[in-house]
C-alpha cells in the first residue's frame, strides 16, 4: 500500500494558480479526504466560482460542514452525475492510481478537463500516454491534464 505524501504548500499554490488562470465554472475535487486547503484557496481565489469537493467517506464529509465549500459524499466508480454537471474542472490529488480510469470517464461523460496530481511514483501511465499534457506553473509540477476537446469556457 502507497503513502500518498502531502501536496506542499508551494505546490499547492500553483495548483491554485493554474485553477485560476485557466477555469471560471464549477470545479470540483474528488477524493478530498483530510486535506481541504486546496479547495478552500480556490474558493478563495475565486468566490464567486461554485467549487465543491467529494469523497466516499461520510464522516470526512461532515467533518467540511460550514466550510464555505460544499462537500458531498460520492463514489467516483458510480457517480451521481447531477452532482459534477456544469463542471468546467474535475481534479483530484493524488489518487490510488486505480480510480484515473474511472476519473477519466466521469470527465468524458460530463465535458470537463480533468487535472489529476499523482502520487511521484505512480506517474508512469502519464508519461507513457499522449492524451494527457504535463503541467508546470512556478517551476512546479502542477500534474497531468486530460483536456475535453469540446469544453466551452
Amino acid at each position: 500500500m502507497k503513502i500518498s505524501q502531502p501536496v506542499s504548500q508551494m505546490q499547492y499554490g500553483a495548483i491554485v494558480e493554474f485553477v485560476r488562470d485557466n477555469y471560471n465554472r464549477k470545479i470540483v475535487e474528488v477524493g478530498v479526504g483530510q486535506r481541504m486547503n486546496v479547495a478552500e484557496k480556490i474558493k478563495e481565489t475565486m468566490p464567486t466560482t461554485e467549487v465543491l469537493v467529494t469523497d466516499t467517506q461520510e464522516s470526512v464529509i461532515r467533518s467540511y460542514n460550514g466550510s464555505g465549500v460544499r462537500a458531498i459524499i460520492d463514489d467516483v466508480f458510480s457517480p451521481s452525475l447531477h452532482v459534477y454537471q456544469g463542471a468546467s474542472l474535475i481534479y483530484s490529488l493524488n489518487p490510488p492510481i486505480e480510480i484515473v480510469p474511472a476519473l477519466e470517464k466521469l470527465a468524458k461523460e460530463i465535458g470537463a478537463d480533468l487535472l489529476v496530481k499523482p502520487i511521484a511514483d505512480e506517474q508512469d501511465i502519464f508519461y507513457n500516454s499522449s492524451k494527457w499534457k504535463r503541467i508546470i506553473k512556478q517551476g512546479l509540477a502542477v500534474g497531468w491534464l486530460l483536456p475535453n476537446d469540446h469544453r466551452s469556457s
